[in-house]
């Protein structure tokens, strides 16, 4: 293969990706702007799909996610904690393994409870959702971009080997532009370092996972952006932080 044609290559991949992402991101507004019961229904499959990827990738048959983030977004969300370890000592009973016990733990507290934040959020307020979606695409966006151009210190190479320091700041950056835009000089940047934590806690704990289990990507399913569990981490820890700073 000549220079020339590994261009053109580089080239076509990276519009694939580009266009991948921005179908992903016109979807996931349209979703976010919808009345309430078509946004829950939506988050619904968004929790069954990431409970199926995870529970793949652990090879445990598990089913109770879904349920779970209906329920924790229509009852409560404490009463969905209690109701997750009540499921996972069932798991844990039927089988007889603490291994079972954890792992549906793991599964009820991942697919199940964090998803139900984004619905709590979406009561608050129509556009929170909006809004905590600009923050994380601006921070995995320029993230991405930076890390790629001008990455050359590991962040954590155990956990992820592609992410750096530089792409790290150049995402953290972004990241606070965008909450300063949103709300404001003083909450834009006494927010900012809480967020953007919890967004690189929510990828990094992913890659954990991939790490183990000795795979790239979720699934296939979103093209060259992997799962919906590769795609949505940040958004996923960071919602019930951004709720937390939006009530005190």
């Amino acid at each position: 293969m000549t220079i020339l044609e590994g261009r053109e290559g580089l080239e076509l991949s990276f519009k694939s990706r580009e266009k991948a992402g921005l179908l992903i991101g016109i979807f996931t507004i349209v979703i976010s702007l919808s009345p309430y019961p078509f946004f829950l229904l939506g988050l619904v499959f968004l929790s069954f799909v990431i409970g199926y990827e995870l529970s793949r990738a652990l090879d445990f048959t598990y089913f109770y996610f879904a349920p779970l983030t209906l329920f924790a977004s229509l009852v409560s969300t404490e009463l969905g904690l209690l109701l997750a370890f009540l499921l996972s000592l069932y798991s844990g009973w039927r089988f007889w393994s603490l291994q079972s016990m954890l792992k549906s733990l793991l599964l009820s507290s991942y697919g199940g409870l964090l998803p139900s934040f984004l619905s709590n959020l979406k009561s608050m307020d129509s556009y929170a959702v909006i809004k905590l979606l600009i923050f994380v695409w601006a921070v995995d966006i320029f993230s991405y971009y930076v890390g790629k151009s001008f990455g050359k210190t590991p962040l954590a190479p155990r956990l992820s080997p592609k992410k750096t320091w530089e792409g790290l700041l150049g995402g953290a950056i972004a990241g606070t532009l965008a909450l300063l835009i949103l709300h404001g000089f003083l909450k834009g940047l006494l927010w900012s370092p809480l967020l953007i934590t919890a967004a690189l806690f929510g990828d990094l704990f992913k890659s954990f996972i991939k790490r183990q289990v000795g795979i790239k990507d979720f699934s296939h399913v979103l093209g060259e952006h992997g799962g919906f569990t590769d795609r949505f981490d940040s958004l996923l820890f960071t919602a019930p932080v951004y709720i937390f700073l939006l009530k005190f």
